[in-house]
């Protein structure tokens, strides 16, 4: 039977480099793929891409009120083996159900690439999803520049890091906001200057 995976990370972990060695490996054995990704990351358009510029097209964009369920998308993925999700975590509650009732149902496996958290340090809607539905989950890691493991994605605007704002805001676009991966300390330190927030 087919599952739904999760991996995930901070910013800079890998999850789309990942995503594309996956859909090449997949791919060079003739497995029928279906890469999708949230509407919502227009970063690249219609096409994942990673730091480093490797890119791939993507066969479906999801707006964030689609139903994966209906025959409209169905219709895409019925013949799939592999559903491959780039940034899941802008997927709401509902999607992630869908895409678990996908793999459960149909035999289609359904693996999701997606940040653990927002740069408040709380998770996404969708993420929180993927850990109470994924039936596999792996955490792919970065340093933080101290050296410890980083388990937050900062927001710096203008060299600046800040705690508050909209929780969407796509680097790369915006040229003066960036994502940095902290440890705990640094994120207490330098986000939250060492106040409980």
């Amino acid at each position: 039977m087919a599952n739904l995976t999760l991996y995930y990370g901070t910013m800079e972990t890998g999850k789309t480099t990942k995503l594309i060695q996956d859909h090449y490996n997949y791919s060079k054995y003739l497995i029928k793929l279906i890469l999708m990704k949230p509407k919502v990351d227009t970063k690249g358009n219609n096409r994942v891409i990673t730091r480093t510029k490797e890119n791939i097209e993507v066969d479906i964009l999801i707006p964030k009120s689609a139903n994966l369920l209906s025959k409209k998308y169905f219709n895409k993925y019925k013949y799939a083996q592999f559903i491959l999700i780039d940034e899941a975590q802008f997927l709401n509650k509902k999607q992630i159900n869908e895409l678990w009732y996908i793999a459960h149902k149909y035999d289609i496996s359904v693996i999701c690439y997606a940040l653990k958290s927002n740069f408040k340090g709380e998770l996404f809607e969708g993420s929180a999803q993927l850990f109470a539905r994924s039936d596999e989950k792996h955490e792919l890691t970065v340093n933080c520049s101290c050296g410890k493991p980083a388990m937050f994605n900062a927001r710096r605007v203008n060299g600046k890091y800040i705690a508050s704002g909209k929780e969407v805001v796509i680097d790369g676009e915006n040229a003066e906001v960036e994502y940095i991966p902290l440890c705990s300390d640094c994120y207490l330190n330098f986000v939250l200057k060492n106040k409980i927030k």
